[in-house]
């Protein structure tokens, strides 16, 4: 091609067109390169049982294969439930023994969610790869009765290896003033073979929407297996107005 028909192309609205295009490929592949796979890596809430009118700790737990330097997260409370402000006029946040030289800070924004983020100045990885990572204090009014949920959105974690930014997937934690009933598993409130098929369902990883972790784990180790139906069929076998039914695990 001669020269002056580049300079012509180079002065027509195609080539602008050409000019907008190739800039908008490249904004396009770097907005998916920030974005990399979490691996399997979550957060998650245990399960709250609520003592109204007190405060609360709320325990944020990390399970990680990759190493984390850096977080942030939004949190949004149910009505009646809010995150304690300390003497500053800040939010009562606090780091686990996962940290290392982290620092951490909390405040309520725009939406009204309470941002939460954490950061070393060294790089640091937080240590471990499963157990509490943080903790919210929490205060419910006097009057606090039900169920609730607690929602986690917008969840970014930035990966020590390369400082790349991950997102998780947003989680939830069921806040209640119910004492969950030890072994009734598919909160139906009793105990019996139901539980025992709602325990297998969950060990098989395919958990009805009605499970309650809390109430399954019965000899409370913090898991939950074939140990814990051990003691659901203890728990109904003490009881002589109950049979129990042979179940194929």
């Amino acid at each position: 091609m001669r020269i002056d028909n580049i300079r012509n192309l180079q002065a027509s609205p195609l080539w602008r067109c050409l000019q907008v295009a190739f800039l908008f490929f490249v904004f396009q592949l770097f907005s998916v390169s920030s974005s990399w796979s979490a691996d399997g890596d979550c957060l998650s809430l245990p399960k709250l049982k609520i003592v109204p009118g007190t405060v609360q700790k709320l325990a944020i737990q990390l399970k990680n294969s990759n190493e984390y330097t850096a977080f942030q997260a939004d949190f949004y409370f149910p009505n009646g439930i809010s995150p304690v402000k300390d003497a500053s006029a800040g939010y009562t946040v606090s780091l686990s023994s996962r940290k290392a030289d982290h620092s951490i800070s909390a405040n309520v924004v725009s939406d009204g969610g309470l941002r939460v983020a954490a950061y070393s100045m060294n790089n640091s990885s937080f240590t471990g790869n499963s157990g509490d990572l943080f903790y919210i204090d929490i205060v419910s009014e006097s009057t606090y009765e039900g169920e609730g949920t607690i929602e986690v959105k917008d969840i970014l974690f930035t990966r020590t290896s390369d400082r790349n930014e991950i997102a998780f997937d947003n989680t939830t934690c069921t806040v209640n003033t119910k004492e969950s009933l030890k072994g009734d598993a598919n909160q139906d409130g009793a105990v019996n073979v139901t539980d025992i098929v709602a325990t297998v369902n969950f060990i098989m990883e395919n958990p009805t929407s009605t499970f309650d972790f809390e109430a399954a784990d019965v000899n409370e180790d913090g898991a939950v297996n074939v140990t814990d139906i051990v003691g659901m069929v203890n728990i109904i076998m003490s009881n002589p107005s109950r049979e129990i039914d042979e179940i194929s695990l």
